[in-house]
């Protein structure tokens, strides 16, 4: 063999040791530089939080079995969130003449309970980019919300519950947020709480309760709404087993009358709700100067109770047990 056979053969062996030592270098790099992407976003992703399937207004959805992040787009669910237990990060307000914190309708009940809570809109109205900066893992509306529900559900999951009967129906407002929070066993307890002090009202009164027709109306400029049985207060006062006047004993739940029926106004008592603000007594120094007021039965016996319409209006539990305890103050003082 020659010099120069041998040296070509050389050189081709070194070239191929040359050439499987940088493919080797290419594996391993790569296999590095495969790991260090993978790895870190195998470590950062959490397991996938159980769930469970619920069903509402716009079909089945699944919800956190143990939500974090709650949003409620309805004044009625932070309540009964909150004496449920949940505390939600954000939740529109009641909405009123000069919209205040939105607490103050069930103060200081609310107040003690809702800490660092964001206002994600008044009323009805929804701040839909308030709600997804939020970043929610769950959030309850009702039928009023059905035309942004496609957007909310994008955010979280969303849970729709539909009123019925006007405030009638808080019983199944508080099971439904029972259910897509996964507090139902709790609910039940509320529930029967409530009906215990129903009973016990029921039983301080006698056998009287049935006979104590009891009026409740809201005044205005030019006369005064009267509450019927399918209202928040309407639903209570039968709870308690208490009567109302034929003019008020009604399906639905309220109807305007003029000052010239102040007479349907009439009862053994008369519950008068109102704003406790300036404009909410101004409206009710009107009806009381109305002439026939004077004449009613329940004026003369000075049986009329003026009573908060943040705590009678609504359609959650914490609104029906300041509307009894309201009840077991005034009808009782009575006897």
């Amino acid at each position: 063999m020659s010099d120069r056979t041998f040296i070509s053969h050389r050189m081709t062996r070194l070239l191929r040791q040359m050439l499987w030592v940088v493919l080797a270098f290419i594996l391993v790099t790569a296999c590095r530089a495969d790991h260090s992407q993978v790895s870190p976003d195998a470590s950062q992703t959490a397991p996938a939080a159980p769930v469970r399937l619920v069903q509402h207004l716009m079909g089945e959805t699944q919800v956190p079995v143990n939500p974090q992040r709650v949003v409620t787009l309805d004044a009625n669910y932070l309540s009964n969130a909150l004496v449920l237990g949940i505390q939600p990060i954000g939740s529109t307000a009641w909405s009123d003449a000069i919209r205040r914190s939105g607490l103050d309708p069930v103060e200081p009940y609310l107040r003690d309970r809702a800490q660092e809570l964001t206002i994600v809109g008044y009323g009805q109205e929804v701040n839909v980019e308030t709600v997804l900066l939020l970043k929610p893992d769950l959030i309850l509306g009702n039928d009023t919300h059905a035309a942004i529900y496609e957007q909310l559900a994008q955010i979280a999951p969303t849970a729709l519950f539909t009123y019925y009967d006007g405030s009638r129906n808080w019983k199944d407002v508080l099971r439904f947020s029972a259910s897509v929070l996964g507090k139902s066993q709790a609910a039940e307890k509320l529930l029967d709480d409530y009906e215990q002090r129903t009973q016990e009202l029921r039983q301080k009164l006698d056998d009287r309760a049935s006979m104590i027709q009891v009026s409740v109306i809201t005044p205005g400029t030019n006369g005064a709404r009267l509450m019927y049985r399918n209202s928040l207060s309407g639903g209570v006062l039968e709870d308690v087993g208490l009567s109302r006047p034929p003019a008020q004993d009604q399906e639905g739940t309220n109807a305007f009358v003029s000052f010239e029926l102040i007479p349907h106004m009439d009862g053994d008592v008369i519950f008068v709700i109102s704003h406790m603000d300036d404009d909410g007594l101004d409206v009710v120094n009107q009806l009381k100067n109305q002439p026939l007021w004077s004449q009613l039965a329940a004026v003369k016996q000075g049986k009329v109770y003026p009573v908060d319409a943040q705590h009678w209006y609504g359609t959650d539990i914490v609104r029906v047990n300041l509307i009894l305890d309201d009840l077991f103050k005034y009808l009782l003082e009575e006897e």
